[in-house]
């Protein structure tokens, strides 16, 4: 970090983890993605290193499962990454996760791809830009993940220059979500933006051989193409051909990008071939039928097509002319015998029978042309009613579809209709690491044909993306990746006009199901109506464990949100001055934040038992003066018994108070008599 910038004021900090400060009043526009924003920042303990925070704050979530890995990789070729977490953002009263950049040596290579630049000699561009990038596709290449965002806008280099040319931020989006169809294959460029997936090494390579390309002609030759139409240009004439044609370049470039633009990925130029294309060893590369025409034309859509990839595009985008001709078996007679293939259209027999008697009926025709298209071509994505992705990209797809409410429905159909199955299946090199992602998505589709609290399409977002934050409405201004940032989260919604009734649902009782491993029972009573017993002691047992085990001591906004709903809790004890004593308790528990508290106070046994024995000890004694009085009251209307109960004892007494004055008088009389 320069002197100036040392001694330059950017206003307050925001302080991340204590180590380094972020500046939201500076902004640093030249480094900003697709993903977050830029803005200035200082490492507290180094002060001369230059560095940026990236805001991930555009609602598309990070490759946070890549920050560990990345954090370690210390070259030159790549800007390095030396920190990513959650920053509190107050201004906003949000939480973002931030990715914490030192700022690259030398500015933006090209700021635009419609920029010219002066056209560098052989050795130069050999030596200077194509031998340190090709280190750093061999350091991603070892480490087994794609960059996604290789491109002449995210080089940090100066023309000619003999510093290392250095590759920008590939963690702030999701896999190539920000990268332009002239730098995708065939495949990825077929797909939404969000569905491209993980990607493959090979697809890193493809995309430095177009930067290069860019680079030795010193334009973006496909310039003004919108992307349908470059998408066809290199489906028909390959990649190789619809970008450089016949432009004159140095015949070693020619070699390299053709290894490098081949569209067969299993002949595509690795890192390693490149690193022996630089030692001076010549690899010829292989050519592969992917350009292969057909005797005939198939005409669909008003157009003739001689190739199968265009042809499988051109079905997909007509649905209803497409069923025609799969059902008359025009298709299959043209793989047959126009284009040699029988065991491709033996193939889509097979997958067309097998269609029919599963006896699936809904969006019968989008199913079978979709499925038509996967044994047409087995390396195109899934496509299914406007919607394509790769199997990789199902994942990625869905998060974005929950994000802004479109194709959640299609997207749930793909999982359903097992289509990740059949595309694995069908593939000519099996693609055995995509095996256990085709067994996960069997397991998904109970999961989403479930309805269930914590089940469903919430469920399957969080098993597919399990570093995807809390996508609950009442934390969408948080980032909850963890279950240790869960109660503190809804804390600080709690008391705003972002919280809910209740502080659970769906998407929280999701995120807890597979992070947790909670058993699915826990969550059955959240799916009933209003605030039952049952529903608000499941939450509350299930909060209380979270804050034993992780804390925070005290929440009690969170506690307090739980008081107005404990209603049929308290009502659940019988004795009133005893459920007043609880309900006090509770409150005060509440006060102190103390979930676990709160929860001993409502549902412990010993308490819920002896409520339960007292009051049965209560009603016995009442049912006992009950009968008694029922007895007194059928006793005084029958007039003999209460003459045989009454008069005999009253006779009695009369009659022996007689006795005792006759006895009185007769002695009486015996002693006057004596004294006469």
């Amino acid at each position: 970090m320069s002197e100036q910038e040392q001694q330059e004021d950017w206003g307050e900090a925001i302080s991340f983890d204590g180590r380094i400060d972020v500046y939201p009043s500076k902004p640093l526009p030249e480094f900003n993605t697709a993903g977050g924003t830029a803005v200035a920042a200082r490492f507290q303990n180094d002060t001369t290193q230059p560095c940026f925070a990236l805001i991930c704050n555009k609602g598309l979530y990070p490759r946070i499962d890549l920050i560990n890995s990345m954090k370690m990789v210390d070259t030159a070729t790549v800007v390095r990454l030396r920190e990513g977490g959650v920053v509190d953002w107050p201004a906003q009263s949000a939480r973002y996760y931030t990715l914490f950049y030192e700022k690259p040596i030398a500015p933006q290579y090209w700021r635009s791809l419609d920029e010219t630049h002066p056209v560098m000699g052989e050795d130069n561009v050999n030596s200077h830009f194509i031998a340190p990038l090709v280190n750093m596709l061999l350091d991603y290449q070892r480490m087994g993940v794609m960059h996604g965002g290789i491109r002449p806008t995210n080089i940090f280099w100066r023309d000619g220059s003999a510093t290392s040319p250095q590759l920008g931020d590939g963690l702030s989006a999701p896999t190539g979500l920000a990268q332009p169809a002239l730098f995708e294959t065939i495949e990825r460029a077929m797909c939404l933006t969000s569905g491209k997936g993980n990607g493959l090494h090979s697809d890193d390579c493809y995309a430095f051989g177009v930067t290069v390309a860019l680079v030795l002609l010193g334009h973006n030759p496909l310039q003004g193409i919108e992307d349908k139409a470059l998408l066809r240009a290199k489906m028909e004439k390959g990649s190789f051909n619809a970008l450089i044609g016949t432009r004159k370049l140095h015949a070693s470039h020619i070699e390299l990008l053709r290894g490098l633009l081949t569209d067969d990925t299993s002949q595509r130029w690795t890192a390693e071939d490149l690193e022996q294309w630089l030692t001076g060893r010549r690899l010829t590369p292989k050519s592969s039928d992917s350009g292969r025409r057909a005797a005939r034309h198939f005409r669909i859509g008003g157009k003739d097509y001689w190739q199968i990839r265009p042809l499988a595009a051109a079905m997909s985008e007509n649905v209803k002319e497409s069923v025609k001709i799969i059902e008359d078996g025009a298709v299959e007679k043209w793989l047959t015998r126009s284009f040699g293939d029988g065991e491709k259209a033996k193939e889509l027999r097979h997958v067309i029978a097998e269609l029919k008697e599963s006896g699936s009926k809904s969006h019968y025709e989008d199913q079978l042309v979709a499925r038509t298209c996967i044994v047409l071509d087995p390396d195109a994505p899934i496509r299914y009613r406007g919607v394509a992705a790769m199997p990789t990209g199902v994942s990625t797809a869905l998060v974005d579809a929950v994000l802004t409410g479109k194709n959640l429905q299609i997207l749930s159909e793909i999982i359903s209709n097992q289509f990740v199955t059949l595309w694995v299946n069908v593939q000519k090199d099996m693609k055995v690491d995509l095996v256990p992602l085709a067994q996960q998505l069997e397991r998904i589709r109970g999961v989403i044909e479930k309805a269930s609290y914590g089940n469903g399409l919430e469920r399957a977002l969080y098993e597919l993306n399990p570093a995807l934050p809390c996508l609950s409405p009442m934390l969408r201004k948080d980032c909850v990746i963890i279950l240790k940032q869960l109660l503190p989260a809804l804390e600080s919604v709690s008391g705003t006009g972002a919280q809910g009734s209740e502080p659970m649902d769906r998407h929280i009782a999701a995120f807890l199901i597979v992070h947790d491993k909670r058993s699915e029972s826990l969550f059955v009573a959240m799916g009933e109506s209003g605030h039952s017993q049952r529903k608000v002691l499941s939450i509350l047992s299930i909060f209380g464990d979270l804050q034993y085990r992780y804390g925070p001591d005290r929440l009690p906004r969170l506690s307090g949100w739980f008081i107005p709903i404990l209603e049929p809790c308290f009502t659940r004890f019988l004795s009133k001055p005893f459920r007043e004593k609880v309900r006090r308790q509770t409150k005060e528990a509440a006060g102190q934040g103390n979930l676990v508290l709160m929860l001993k106070n409502l549902d412990d046994p010993r308490r819920v038992t002896g409520d339960e024995q007292d009051f049965l000890n209560a009603r016995l004694m009442y049912q006992n003066v009950k009968q008694e009085m029922h007895e007194i009251e059928k006793n005084l209307k029958d007039r003999s018994i209460v003459a045989r109960e009454v008069g005999r004892p009253v006779a009695a007494s009369i009659a022996a108070f007689i006795a005792i004055i006759l006895i009185a008088l007769v002695l009486g009389r015996t002693f006057l008599n004596s004294m006469v």
